[in-house]
């Protein structure tokens, strides 16, 4: 007997624009036979790849399936399409699908309503679709928020930013028992927004915790910074990001005689929001970076550390 399922081929990267198909089983072996019979003639023409109405689902239990997203999805609007992610090799999921309603009110509903529900035990996370994920989310609009309570959820640290701008993403990083780190990540639509955050909210109690609130600093950045060798020099971050060179040194130059000062500048020669300042002499390296964890510029702590070696091609 035929079993009527949402299901997807076996993918490891997937477009988010996907028909539900029917599923037959014989001796063992699936197989896909066409569009059900639910799917209207609308439904049934060419596809755009307009992402007005697709939604990005994660955080998916490893059983969760297709089925399982329709029966919740369903219930807010008209789905034209979902498929789940899996691993070419193995077809475990990859813990995230797409999810495609008929109309953007209705996908705006579901966001709204059912972001952050449980499903299959878990919380799922849900924001709108992007053909290229990476490519589109502004770096310096991505913040991390640590020393967190260990109660915080993605819910509540959504609500804790969302009065500063449209926010794209949430995440708290978490054990494999669920249990949070105690930071976590907020991905903003523009810079403007993540800077009021960390004006706003970083050294701020919460539940009786000063959390702190900065940029995020790419692997590559940080693996720069973790391999240097010289202890006259100091990493500087959180600086504004009208923040320049110059600026960075004549803040420094009250801790001794400078050698180089560089804050580090995207491919537009905007500000990262940190830079390198390497001192003649170690003992005025250990000064400023005392005297710089202490001190707030333009409403934002400072934090500085002192580095192993001079910056490198920032």
């Amino acid at each position: 007997m035929n079993n009527l399922i949402l299901a997807t081929p076996l993918v490891k990267m997937a477009e988010p624009l996907f028909f539900p198909v029917r599923i037959t089983e014989k001796a063992g072996k699936r197989g896909y036979v066409g569009i059900p019979p639910y799917v209207t003639q609308e439904q049934k023409k060419p596809l755009t790849k307009d992402f007005n109405a697709s939604l990005y689902v994660g955080n998916l239990h490893p059983d969760c399936n297709e089925a399982t997203l329709f029966e919740k999805f369903s219930t807010v609007g008209s789905i034209l399409s979902i498929r789940v992610c899996r691993d070419i090799n193995t077809g475990s999921s990859l813990g995230y699908a797409y999810v495609n309603y008929t109309k953007h009110e209705e996908a705006k509903k579901a966001l709204d309503i059912l972001n952050y529900d449980q499903l299959n035990g878990q919380p799922i996370r849900i924001m709108w679709a992007q053909k290229d994920l990476k490519s589109k989310l502004p770096m310096a609009a991505n913040l991390v928020v640590k020393n967190l309570p260990r109660t915080i959820d993605d819910k509540i640290l959504r609500d804790m930013f969302t009065i500063y701008g449209n926010i794209l993403s949430v995440k708290i990083v978490t054990y494999q028992s669920g249990d949070s780190k105690g930071y976590g990540f907020v991905q903003f639509e523009n810079e403007n927004s993540a800077n009021e955050a960390i004006s706003e909210v970083d050294g701020t109690l919460v539940h009786g915790r000063k959390i702190i609130v900065s940029k995020f600093i790419p692997y590559k950045d940080r693996k720069r910074f973790q391999e240097m060798s010289f202890s006259n020099n100091i990493f500087v971050k959180n600086l504004t990001p009208s923040f320049s060179s110059n600026d960075l040194e004549k803040l420094c130059l009250c801790f001794g005689n400078i050698t180089s000062a560089r804050v580090a500048t995207n491919e537009d020669n905007r500000s990262k929001g940190y830079g390198f300042v390497s001192f003649e002499c170690a003992d005025n390296a250990n000064r400023a970076v005392a005297e710089l964890n202490r001190m707030y510029l333009n409403g934002r702590r400072l934090f500085a550390t002192v580095a192993k070696t001079g910056f490198l091609n920032i």
